[in-house]
């Protein structure tokens, strides 16, 4: 049988010459795919069925024969045009060869999927919700999870679900981009109900659509984590229909009980209170999700170089998730000379770190670059 497979496809490349002795000649073309191991079809034994079903898929797809030969290794020789068709229905919606690499790496499987019936109607859904150009295959590519579900009985269903939460095409895209799981569970009853105590609670669509974009895992978690998330929201008392509210409940709903504490347990270990904790997780959220140690480094430092106490931090919580070195240190030498010359007023504030890169230059640096030529040094110094 395996001979008589081979000799087909022999036969399909309209070879001349007998297999003993036939070498291919691959494109020598450079290639991006630097995680497919270098290859040469001509390397490769003419009776070596990757070699045959590689010639096919770079002759039929128009790859690479580094990309062909990782992608024949999940073909078998009798399923071989059925893989071609999904190979190039795929590269008709946008994958090119990383894309198609990665996703029959992960899901083999597709390369037998009935084009027509199942992953052609599948591949349509996603391009009528807008998810087109490079999204839909990196999406799909890096979770092919989303190609096994069913059509009618998942994809279709919560795809009308996720829209009617106040959501476009659009932002539905956007969900997707950050928590594709969403379209693979069941959304009327892991998503719904928590959509529904939101509402009664008080959040806004706003706020609803800031978590199903950007912290749609929060919406996933199981109901007694999410419940505790909320109930600890609650009490810090953030109004409900703030956007505020929303990621803190995003950041929490996904954050370990643990975690929460070291991060609460660390900066009252620095001099804070519990109330300067909650005010600033209430004002910049995702400082609950920084090291532990780039947290201590920048309270250090802000107390130190800027004299600010933990009510001034409070003020700017943001400034605990900037780079140390590329951001604080930099403007903060900068500032030090210009204050030290008289050339602006003493006293860091957040205005000083908030501003743009942009505008921080034209402000502190070309405006003063004559008077205060160090400056121009200076920065450098600290950035390198």
């Amino acid at each position: 049988m395996f001979r008589r497979l081979c000799a087909a496809i022999h036969r399909r490349l309209q070879v001349t010459t007998t297999l003993g002795h036939r070498r291919i000649t691959a494109p020598s073309r450079p290639h991006f795919l630097g995680f497919v191991k270098p290859y040469s079809a001509s390397s490769v034994g003419a009776d070596d069925p990757s070699s045959l079903t590689a010639s096919s898929l770079m002759r039929s797809c128009g790859i690479s024969d580094r990309a062909a030969l990782s992608i024949s290794k999940k073909v078998q020789l009798d399923t071989l045009d059925k893989a071609l068709s999904v190979l190039t229905l795929l590269k008709d919606y946008g994958f090119d060869e990383a894309h198609l690499v990665r996703l029959v790496d992960r899901l083999p499987g597709v390369l037998v999927m009935d084009v027509e019936k199942i992953l052609k109607p599948k591949l349509e859904l996603f391009r009528g919700i807008s998810l087109v150009g490079t999204a839909l295959p990196e999406i799909l590519s890096a979770r092919p999870i989303l190609l096994r579900c069913s059509l009618e009985k998942r994809l279709l269903p919560n795809a009308e679900l996720l829209k009617s939460i106040s959501i476009t095409n659009a932002n539905l895209v956007d969900a997707l981009k950050h928590t594709p799981w969403l379209m693979t569970v069941d959304i009327r009853t892991k998503v719904l109900p928590k959509v529904d105590a939101l509402r009664a609670y008080g959040v806004p669509d706003d706020g609803i659509l800031v978590l199903l974009t950007r912290y749609g895992y929060a919406l996933l978690t199981d109901t007694a984590r999410f419940n505790e998330a909320f109930d600890k929201i609650k009490k810090m008392g953030i109004c409900p229909k703030k956007t505020t509210f929303s990621r803190a409940l995003g950041v929490l709903a996904i954050l370990t009980e643990k975690k929460w504490e070291e991060r609460v347990e660390n900066l009252r270990g620095l001099g804070w209170s519990q109330d300067h904790v909650f005010e600033a997780f209430a004002k910049q959220p995702h400082i609950a999700i920084a090291s532990v140690e780039k947290t201590r480094k920048i309270v250090k430092f802000v107390e130190e170089k800027l004299g600010w106490t933990p009510e001034h931090t409070v003020k700017n919580p943001v400034v605990l998730l900037m780079s140390l070195e590329k951001r604080l240190m930099p403007r903060c030498a900068v500032l030090s000379i210009l204050m030290h010359k008289g050339l602006i007023k003493p006293g860091f504030t957040g205005c000083h770190f908030l501003m743009s890169s942009k505008n921080f230059q034209m402000e502190f640096v070309t405006k003063f670059q004559e008077k205060a030529p160090e400056i121009v040094e200076v920065i450098k110094r600290v950035k390198s």
